[in-house]
């Protein structure tokens, strides 16, 4: 469902994720209440800082949202969607991925964590301290010298606030709040099976849409690589990076389709305590299910689905000052 809006979102996405790996050396599965259909609300605050030792300093701070929807659990680890909302002046950035949720953090296996605080063991190239319900963690690892506090239920293991600081080698810096709000149960389909149109590779022409007109900018391939239960792996490569970037997909959506069982829901997710919905909006001009991502009232982009296998025809990503990012699928 996301999916080609990677090319947007540069700011403050990779920060709850590269904190997060210094949790991955725990016992982490899955506890009973992490199931399909969850939804987990935490409010964002940070800001981050490039070049701080440097003459070309600078900075950006914004306030939004995080939101994880658990689409699938296979083998006790959650899989579906991190979204991340974040306005910082007149720019807003949106980011959506379909990774393993298990890596980001909004929930601890409690047994294991809490045992490990009461033993003193710390994972490789993290210090833990702290108590029962309330963590400490430094870590070096990736380039990166990462600070960060946890509060949480010792019962269910639900994350209630995390306080990110991090610094690079090069002397970036990034400091993020999550702040717990809300976790509900959202309809999802119940479906099984997936049409066969998204188990296979496709390619995308990336345009650029200004107001002096459209012209195409690259082209991203999706490469479909197989399945492990009911996770299925893709890989892309983008035109403009020649490194590939591992994707993941289960039944109900994927990095270029959404099943067309949760396409026919009128609103396909709602959080109101984040003002962010996605809903079906009619026809597209491809004679597809048109989709809206909105927030706080405004359109951050649409996509069109073919109705019946759920592959997306077409995507268009708004950016600041009247432009935008277009992907079409290239027959």
């Amino acid at each position: 469902m996301k999916y080609l809006f990677s090319l947007v979102f540069v700011i403050l996405t990779f920060s709850l994720s590269a904190a997060s790996e210094g949790f991955l050396p725990f016992h982490n599965p899955a506890p009973q209440w992490v199931k399909k259909g969850l939804v987990v609300v935490y409010a964002l605050e940070g800001g981050s800082a490039t070049g701080v030792n440097t003459p070309k300093a600078s900075g950006v701070y914004g306030k939004g949202y995080l939101i994880n929807v658990v689409l699938d659990v296979y083998k006790q680890k959650p899989y579906g969607l991190r979204i991340m909302l974040q306005s910082s002046g007149y720019s807003t950035f949106f980011d959506m991925r379909l990774i393993d949720l298990s890596t980001s953090i909004f929930y601890l296996h409690a047994p294991s964590i809490n045992r490990d605080i009461r033993e003193k063991k710390s994972p490789p190239n993290c210090q833990l301290s702290g108590t029962v319900g309330k963590i400490f963690m430094n870590c070096f690892q990736n380039g990166l010298s990462s600070k960060f506090i946890v509060w949480y239920d010792p019962e269910s293991g639900l994350v209630k606030n995390v306080v990110v600081s991090q610094r690079s080698v090069g002397g970036n810096i990034t400091q993020l709040r999550a702040s717990y709000i809300k976790h509900f149960y959202t309809n999802l389909p119940d479906v099984a099976n997936i049409s066969r149109e998204v188990l296979k590779s496709h390619s995308y022409v990336l345009y650029s849409f200004t107001p002096m007109g459209k012209m195409p900018v690259g082209s991203i391939n999706i490469h479909y690589k197989g399945k492990v239960g009911p996770v299925l792996h893709y890989q892309e490569t983008n035109s403009g990076y020649p490194v590939p970037v591992e994707k993941l997909g289960v039944v109900l959506s994927g990095p270029d389709y959404i099943h067309p069982a949760w396409l026919s829901q009128k609103v396909l997710l709602r959080v109101p305590e984040a003002g962010f919905e996605i809903v079906r909006a009619g026809r597209g001009s491809r004679g597809g299910i048109l989709v809206r991502y909105v927030w706080q009232g405004a359109v951050l982009a649409e996509q069109e689905f073919d109705p019946k296998t759920g592959l997306l025809l077409y995507q268009r990503v708004s950016l600041p000052g009247g432009f935008s990012m277009e992907s079409e699928l290239q027959n």
